[in-house]
């Protein structure tokens, strides 16, 4: 499955655990319409640094980190367009409704993700047309 063409996607990585910030970093460089904005460990740093980065496409949010990813996700969901949360648990206590990455990380299904998410997008837009 393809991008849709001509445009470029921000994205910011938010993980506690580095070795999960490197496999989602390097996954982002892989294709060429994303476009890492930041990498943090600490959720306090990445919520300061949105106040410079304005409206992000794609935040990769470690769901299970000491402030809960949920919440994180709840305070910043004017800044971003689609969240994905990434876990280590995939039974089913997760709410479905929303999108999961679960470790260990496969590139086939992160660009599965990303690719649906932008489609999905780009479909309501037509509708709303």
């Amino acid at each position: 499955m393809n991008f849709p063409p001509s445009k470029s996607y921000s994205c910011v990585i938010i993980d506690d655990s580095q070795t999960s910030i490197k496999t989602l970093e390097h996954f982002v460089s892989k294709i060429n319409k994303l476009q890492l904005k930041g990498s943090f460990t600490d959720a306090i740093d990445a919520m300061a640094a949105f106040w410079t980065y304005g409206k992000i496409d794609f935040l990769f949010l470690d769901i299970q980190m000491e402030i809960s990813g949920m919440d994180i996700a709840r305070m910043l969901r004017n800044s971003v367009k689609f969240v994905v949360f990434v876990s280590n648990d995939d039974n089913n206590t997760i709410d479905k409704g929303n999108c999961f990455l679960f470790k260990p990380l496969d590139f086939r299904k992160f660009e599965d993700t990303v690719n649906q998410l932008i489609l999905t997008e780009r479909k309501d837009k037509e509708i709303l047309l």
